[in-house]
């Protein structure tokens, strides 16, 4: 498996370190920290670049260089130095894949540089929040995070600052398989590495570039990109950088079937990120090794190497490491035979790489890009609105300067002035158009270096020569315009989302219909079903033990069983036919005769239990026929099942009708049961299981959508009633 070259951005508030991270430069700044025991501004600084120089080194030395800057800091009030040490602080937390306390120290960077305006800081700090997001695959959320920080660097003048942020934003594009783009972003920031000879930069720029070859397919070039990648971390000791080209190089070599190669490569990534504490190397590390021995067919060290990986990652988050042991996992234990265990397995490898793929990410993204373009162009509109208050102030001054002059000026003289103040007036008019000209430029170019897109900007012909009402006039309507455009997209926006939310309503409302249906084909076949296997078993496992007599009339009984099962089966497939788009009640008038004759069709291959109907008013209901079927076979099913210990079983169902209500109840001699039994049918939180039938929590629901109420009394070694009030 790849692993992403992320570049951390550490320290911009110094210069880009000169020096290799080596043994001799731990040793050397130590030194100078023990020579210089001051507590000042110039200690805070040598344990900043202690702190750098063990980054890709030594976690520990960091955390305590960290520690000792920002007490330091604070002792001073130094809130530079505060601000790094805080950012230091999350550079270690997330070497270390701890990436929640990482975010908690950047957060806390970013609060303090923006507070003081510590523009470099806060350029940073924005890129390393997008780091932490990104290797946790929140890609929309590290694009917010790499924009501001490019965005910031901008608006700074210090565009040489975003290098950085353009090599994680080209890890998201390669992510999007926006390959083009990526290796732009790349290949920008290889160049400003290279002209700062920031080695960790170029190493990362490096790597990247090999990643998205690989995802193109281009293993050649991978492999190159890789190779120099690796030796520039090996020429600067960089730990980190060596064991994620490892890994790479591994994953060429697997992808071109060179396994030992491959294998070889991973032992080598695996001990340096043991070494160095690394969680999500270890993690892919141990995922590479156990794919090879899978390949070998070694399944006992696949399985150990595979379950090495799925707890790291489960433990640090890494959804893409999951999704491939997963896979892995469910191929290890199907050549083991073991097909439950396989089947779990694949079916938790589907589920996260469902969650990956989701295109919610994707759509956030384009939004994000949306939104940074009429960021963008608002900004633009808000310089030009500027520029025309300038010249209409310019006037008003110009045109309370000639009023004052007039006063005390004749007439020719005034005519002499004015025609001078009207020259003027026009050069300082084109001096305007042409300030405002270079500021569009300026504006483009800044578009064309954040966005890479091409966009034509119309020269402005502003026309100098009418009155100041004129002005004044155009100005406003260049507001309405503005304000239109902002209400209407506003207005687009709310018809969208209320969109979105009728048809997620609609989606929830059709996931409830079909748990409903497959509740019922489950509750209302599970019975006849088994009857039909029940007697297919006897009649295989003894069938010596049946007479002539009694086989006719099991046929019989299992042809009439199968008939009502089809009919059923009919039944429930054209009522779920008729309610595929909402699951509601149908009210017809319907006889209760006919509900009676229904239930004793379905139930007719049952011989132990005596099923008895009575309908002396012969009742007429108005309502579903199909809801009021599905609660008359369960609370019949639940009787049956309630009798199968009782000698001489009774089922006796009667319909009447009293003081304007018609009623239905049913009757058995069973062995009774106490409330609690029945809590489903009255607690909307009470879900019973599915393995004896669906329950009372089914016939509650179905009840409830056709306002039928049901009782039910119990006493125990007597028997039980349940009542149907349809009004």
């Amino acid at each position: 498996m790849k692993t992403k070259s992320l570049t951390l951005i550490l320290f911009f508030s110094l210069s880009y370190p000169s020096f290799s991270q080596t043994n001799k430069t731990v040793d050397d700044l130590t030194i100078q920290l023990q020579n210089y025991p001051k507590q000042d501004t110039t200690r805070v600084y040598l344990l900043l670049k202690y702190l750098l120089a063990n980054y890709g080194f030594s976690p520990k030395n960091m955390q305590t260089a960290a520690e000792e800057v920002i007490a330091l800091s604070e002792k001073l009030n130094f809130k530079k130095g505060l601000a790094d040490g805080y950012k230091g602080m999350g550079a270690k937390y997330l070497f270390t894949s701890d990436y929640k306390n990482a975010e908690v120290y950047f957060l806390k960077s970013l609060k303090i540089s923006e507070e003081i305006k510590f523009h470099p800081a806060s350029i940073q700090n924005y890129a390393n929040l997008g780091t932490v997001a990104l290797v946790q695959g929140k890609y929309p959320e590290a694009l917010t995070y790499y924009q501001n920080s490019v965005r910031v660097a901008e608006k700074s003048k210090m565009p040489q600052k975003a290098a950085l942020a353009y090599t994680n934003m080209g890890v998201i594009y390669s992510e999007q398989k926006k390959f083009d783009l990526a290796i732009k972003y790349f290949q920008e920031s290889l160049n400003m590495h290279t002209t700062a000879n920031y080695g960790q930069g170029i190493s990362a720029s490096l790597g990247n570039l090999g990643n998205v070859y690989f995802n193109m397919k281009d293993y050649e070039k991978a492999s190159d990109y890789f190779s120099k990648g690796l030796n520039k971390d090996i020429e600067n000791n960089n730990k980190t950088g060596m064991a994620g080209e490892y890994g790479n190089l591994a994953s060429v070599f697997a992808r071109q079937n060179k396994f030992q190669e491959a294998f070889e490569n991973y032992l080598k990534a695996l001990k340096i990120n043991e070494e160095i504490g690394n969680k999500k190397g270890l993690a892919n590390n141990n995922y590479g090794i156990g794919e090879y021995y899978l390949k070998q067919n070694k399944l006992n060290e696949a399985l150990t190497f595979s379950n090495n990986a799925l707890k790291l990652a489960t433990e640090i988050g890494l959804k893409d490491v999951q999704q491939s042991v997963f896979k892995n996992l469910s191929e290890i234990f199907e050549k083991q035979g073991k097909m439950d265990s396989a089947y779990v397995y694949f079916k938790k490898y589907y589920d996260v790489k469902e969650s990956i793929d989701n295109e919610n990410n994707r759509k956030q993204i384009s939004r994000l890009e949306v939104q940074y373009e009429f960021d963008t162009k608002e900004e633009k509109y808000k310089n030009q609105q500027l520029l025309d208050a300038q010249n209409l102030k310019q006037q008003q001054f110009q045109l309370a300067l000639n009023n004052a002059k007039l006063t005390v000026s004749n007439k020719e003289r005034d005519l002499a002035k004015l025609n001078f103040l009207k020259t003027q007036t026009d050069l300082k008019t084109k001096q305007l158009e042409s300030d405002s000209r270079k500021k569009q430029l300026e504006i483009a170019e800044n578009e064309v270096k954040l966005r890479k897109s091409e966009i034509e900007i119309a020269n402005l012909n502003i026309a100098a020569k009418e009155k100041q009402k004129w002005y004044l006039i155009a100005g406003l309507l260049m507001l309405t315009i503005i304000g239109s455009l902002l209400f209407y997209q506003r207005n687009s926006s709310q018809k969208a989302n209320k969109k979105l939310q009728v048809l997620n309503t609609e989606l929830d409302e059709a996931n409830q219909a079909k748990v409903r249906f497959l509740g019922i084909l489950n509750h209302d076949l599970r019975s006849p079903v088994a009857n039909l296997i029940q007697f297919l078993q006897m009649q295989q496992d003894s069938p010596e033990s049946i007479d002539e007599a009694t086989k006719k009339r099991l046929q019989s009984k299992t042809m009439a069983g199968a008939e009502n099962l089809l009919t059923s089966m009919e039944d429930i497939l054209l009522w779920s036919k008729g309610q595929m788009q909402n699951f509601t009640p149908q009210l017809k008038k319907i006889s209760v005769n006919s509900l009676f004759e229904d239930t004793r069709r379905h139930f007719e291959s049952q011989e132990k239990v005596k099923i008895d109907f009575h309908n002396l008013e012969n009742l007429t209901l108005i309502t579903d026929e199909d809801y009021l079927k599905t609660i008359i076979r369960n609370l019949t099913g639940n009787a049956i099942k309630a009798l199968a210990k009782t000698q001489h079983p009774i089922i006796e169902w009667k319909a009447w009708q009293e003081n304007g209500k018609k009623y239905l109840s049913i009757s058995d001699n069973g062995p009774g049961a106490n409330q609690e039994q029945f809590k489903a049918l009255y607690d909307d939180n009470e879900v019973v299981g599915i393995k004896t039938g669906l329950g009372l929590h089914l016939i509650r629901d179905l009840a409830k959508a056709i306002n039928c109420e049901i009782s039910v009394e119990s006493k125990l070694g007597v028997g039980t009633v349940f009542t149907l009030n349809i009004s």
